[in-house]
């Protein structure tokens, strides 16, 4: 019961709705993802939230998961990127849902009592993860990098990280911050995901009483980016931005207009991709 007091204190009970919604969306006939634990992870406090929401206003939510689900299946596949670390990865449950290849090494990096709380759930229903599992018990407020380079992970091979669901809770410097030490420790030809908004829609009528329900809920969004893509591309990454609702983030079930994705004075909220490309190779090599 502690664990899960840590949760309500230290998350806002954020990672508990956003189990909710996948809780909700693997009852569907047509899910977009299967998750058999996120019903008992999310718990009571997690359907109290759900029961709240609209269908529609948690559809953002159940896209960026599949969005992301995809985004880390590719860069496996595709760029083989065997060392996947998930930044605040909270209740997620990709290193247990998820077919990983051989080799796929999984780092959860959360606080102690998140971490706690989760592993006492998985293991009392008996999952198992499909592929290397390690969790990283670190406050992302304090030094952690050391924790996870004491891990297996190797800073020197490509990686592929994920930063979902979480920017927007913190200030821009700490989001700066946070991004550059992951930079910090992502080789060349690495990959990195996130979501971000931009500043319009802390104030737009159009997204006012999902930013009033956070602020009310003690879980107020502050952190945003409006370019962030320029933001990455200083430093070496080439980036794309996906709104929800574009062809690759819509899997038939985004209603509402879709926003151009640089249109001005309107409310963003971009799924990221971006990578650190190969160093040029050079003459005489």
């Amino acid at each position: 019961m502690s664990e899960l007091n840590a949760i309500h204190h230290t998350l806002g009970a954020t990672a508990l709705w956003t189990a909710s919604v996948r809780a909700r969306e693997s009852t569907r006939e047509d899910r977009l993802f299967y998750d058999p634990w996120a019903e008992v992870l999310a718990g009571d406090g997690g359907a109290a939230w759900l029961a709240q929401r609209s269908e529609e206003s948690i559809i953002p939510i159940v896209l960026r998961t599949r969005y992301f689900d995809d985004f880390l299946q590719r860069i496996t596949a595709q760029h083989r990127i065997r060392q996947i670390v998930l930044v605040a990865a909270g209740l997620d449950t990709r290193a247990f849902r998820l077919s990983w290849p051989q080799g796929a090494r999984v780092f959860e990096l959360d606080q102690p009592g998140v971490l706690n709380y989760k592993e006492g759930i998985l293991h009392s229903l008996g999952a198992r993860a499909t592929c290397e599992r390690q969790i990283i018990a670190k406050d992302l407020l304090e030094p952690w990098q050391e924790a996870l380079l004491a891990s297996s992970f190797n800073a020197q091979e490509p990686s592929g990280w994920l930063l979902e669901g979480l920017l927007f809770y913190l200030p821009g410097e700490t989001i700066i911050r946070l991004i550059d030490q992951v930079i910090g420790l992502a080789s060349p030809e690495s990959w990195l995901g996130f979501d971000i908004i931009n500043s319009v829609t802390l104030t737009s009528p159009f997204t006012k009483s999902w930013i009033d329900m956070q602020a009310q809920s003690g879980a107020a969004w502050i952190g945003f980016m409006d370019v962030p893509e320029g933001f990455l591309t200083s430093r070496g990454w080439e980036a794309a931005l996906t709104p929800a609702g574009q062809p690759d983030a819509n899997y038939g079930r985004w209603v509402l207009p879709v926003i151009p994705t640089r249109m001005p004075n309107m409310p963003h909220n971009w799924f990221v991709t971006t990578t650190r490309p190969a160093l040029p190779v050079s003459a005489g090599e």
